[in-house]
Parts: C-alpha cells; sequence; structure tokens
C-alpha cells in the first residue's frame, strides 16, 4: 500500500509538473548502530567479523527495497536519497583507514549492484569533513554529495571542484550556519554564498542547497541575502 502511494505520488509529478523527482533516505539499515555509536565503533575493533556479518545483511535488505522502490518510482524518479554521516568538522569519525576497512566493502556493492538495478542516481547525505574518503564515495559509485559542509576541514568549495569536479555532483554547499554566525552581517553572507555557488556550479555539476537544514535562530537578513545570491549566480553560471 505504502508503494502504491509512492508511485501515485510520483507519477502525477511527473505527468503534471516539470520538476525533478527525488526519492527521499528509504535505505538505512547501513547507518544504523547497534547499542549506540560508541559500543558500535568499539565493537568494529574487537568484533570486525560480527560487524561485516551484519551489514552485509543490512546490504542485502537495502537491495531488496531497492527493487521495489525501483517498480514503484523508478520510472519517474532521477535520484534516490541515502544517508550515513562518516565526518565531523575534524575529518571521519573513525578514520578514513577504519572506514575503508569497514564500510568501504558493503557501500560498494550496494552502489555497484544499485546502478544495475535502477536508473536513480545514488545521492548521499553525509556531514561534516568526508574530503578524506570522497575519491572512494566515487569509486563506490555515488553520484550526488549533499550536503558539502564547507566549514569543515579540507571542504573548501575550490579545492573540491578542482578535484572533484566532472567526477561528482556537489549538492548544497552554499550557506553553512556554521561557518557564518548569526552575527555575521548580511553582506558577507551574499558575498561567501554567491562566491560558493558559482565555484561549485562552474561547468555543471551542482544542485543549489544550504549545508543542514535552516536553524531557528537565522536572521531573515541572512535568508534574504542567500536568495539575492543564489539569483545573482545563476544568471551568471552555466
Amino acid at each position: 500500500e505504502w508503494l502504491r502511494t509512492l508511485e501515485e505520488s510520483a507519477r502525477w509529478l511527473f505527468e503534471n509538473t516539470e520538476y525533478s523527482i527525488v526519492c527521499d533516505e528509504m535505505i538505512n539499515g547501513l547507518q544504523v548502530a547497534p547499542g549506540g555509536a560508541e559500543v558500535w565503533w568499539m565493537r568494529m575493533i574487537t568484533e570486525p567479523q560480527g560487524v561485516h556479518a551484519f551489514l552485509a545483511k543490512a546490504c542485502e535488505a537495502g537491495l531488496s527495497q531497492l527493487k521495489l522502490l525501483d517498480q514503484a518510482v523508478g520510472k519517474y524518479a532521477d535520484m534516490l536519497m541515502i544517508a550515513h554521516d562518516f565526518g565531523d568538522l575534524r575529518g571521519v569519525q573513525i578514520g578514513p583507514e577504519r572506514w575503508r576497512e569497514i564500510y568501504k566493502p558493503h557501500y560498494k556493492r550496494l552502489f555497484t549492484e544499485w546502478h544495475k538495478i535502477t536508473k536513480m542516481k545514488v545521492s548521499l547525505h553525509s556531514c561534516g569533513s568526508i574530503r578524506d574518503i570522497l575519491p572512494d564515495l566515487i569509486e563506490c559509485g555515488v553520484d550526488v554529495i549533499n550536503p558539502v559542509q564547507v566549514s569543515a576541514r579540507g571542504m573548501n568549495p575550490e579545492e573540491l571542484k578542482r578535484e572533484f569536479g566532472g567526477k561528482i555532483i556537489f549538492y548544497g554547499g552554499s550557506f553553512d550556519a556554521v561557518g557564518m554566525p548569526v552575527t555575521t552581517p548580511a553582506e558577507v553572507v551574499y558575498e561567501q554564498v554567491r562566491r560558493n555557488i558559482e565555484i561549485l556550479s562552474r561547468g555543471g555539476g551542482y544542485i543549489f542547497s544550504g549545508v543542514h537544514n535552516i536553524q531557528w535562530n537565522v536572521p531573515e537578513s541572512h535568508l534574504k541575502a542567500v536568495m539575492e545570491a543564489f539569483r545573482d549566480a545563476r544568471s551568471v553560471t552555466v
């Protein structure tokens, strides 16, 4: 019944609008951390075989779900989102080497099979500094990366575009409230947002969005500056 509801909504949007249709985060088993994050991280050291067994089952479940989602909305949707927050402001939380050891094999399997099952692009939401594993994510088959947290280490828009432009689509990265607190003048917000958009959209491969959800204390002046910067940048970039 739920899949039929999704199919009806996607079909209506496909037939009656010009919007690109995106399926939300519906495959999430691999981001589950049994026992909580700290316990799960310790198990990566003490019980790696058990962790791999769990992630393999999560991958199988995800592929099973993907087949059903493709039957329901695959002919209408351009992209399916998946989320797993690997980074904080400093870097990959468990370290890039541990990430490659634990998660990379399972995500490579998931995204490789994903591209065989459906035409929907892989959009991965992963917060923080993930620069160290971005080449790995691209190798695994990620098409779109979100939210592009430009305030985190190594997430400079110019460097990201130079190194990975043409290999992945950047989704976000325009307004990062962590790097631009509420005391920042609106003029500074405008200039920074416009610069980020122009850099990330250079030559294509960019979807406009802020970094994370807009928080309650973001001033109206900031929101106006973001939209003005978007309109002005869009008028000069292709």
